[in-house]
């Protein structure tokens, strides 16, 4: 049984999966938990995306001339996170981390059912919105060059849902304990000293859920 959830938050780009790596080594090396796993809900919103466009179906995407798509119908993000919370019901990892991109986190937190959030921390990773697109473009031409799926999320729909967020006010309702990792321009050993808060926060968390 699950006893901590991690959310992973933050534009895309910011450095979730680099920081996620970097955890799942800790965990490993330390013996924090015997079990682990991260949920993300773009391969929800893409899979959405594609079945959509293969159907000629535009009612809640449209394509942009960059090759990327655009979300045009709003209730599509809280529509995304009730999926995403189908496929957490049953998950038997101790530690199970929740990767999305939002503009309102707050109100995105409350879709989540409260004993969950009871024994949540939320990962708030801050990167500017350059340097985000900057590594976002990277990362699609790495993948891209590679034959995978690169995830490519449009510089209009990053500017229009990505560009400025509630983060303050996340820091200060703090619907869940919040964490902040600055991953603007951080080395490796920087950005690990910053995961040992992290891990810090799930070994408390799990001790909190055995008391």
């Amino acid at each position: 049984m699950t006893k901590c959830y991690l959310f992973l938050l933050g534009r895309p780009g910011c450095g979730k999966s680099e920081v996620w790596r970097n955890l799942t080594e800790k965990i490993k090396k330390d013996r924090v938990a015997s079990s682990f796993a991260r949920l993300d809900d773009f391969p929800i919103l893409n899979g959405w995306k594609e079945e959509d466009f293969a159907g000629k179906d535009y009612t809640h995407f449209l394509p942009t001339s960059d090759g990327g798509f655009k979300v045009v119908d709003p209730g599509v993000w809280n529509e995304l996170l009730r999926r995403l919370s189908i496929q957490i019901r049953g998950r038997k990892e101790e530690v199970l981390a929740i990767e999305f991109a939002r503009d309102r986190y707050v109100q995105a937190l409350s879709l989540f059912p409260e004993d969950m959030l009871k024994k949540s921390a939320a990962i708030y990773i801050d990167a500017s919105f350059e340097t985000c697109w900057k590594r976002n473009m990277e990362r699609v031409k790495r993948l891209q060059e590679q034959g995978q799926d690169a995830h490519f999320v449009s510089k209009k729909e990053m500017e229009e849902t990505y560009l400025n967020d509630d983060k303050k006010e996340l820091l200060s309702k703090k619907p869940v304990d919040v964490l902040v990792i600055d991953n603007e321009d951080k080395t490796l050993e920087e950005l690990r000293k910053e995961v040992d808060k992290i891990v810090a926060k799930i070994e408390e968390k799990i001790k909190k859920y055995d008391a």
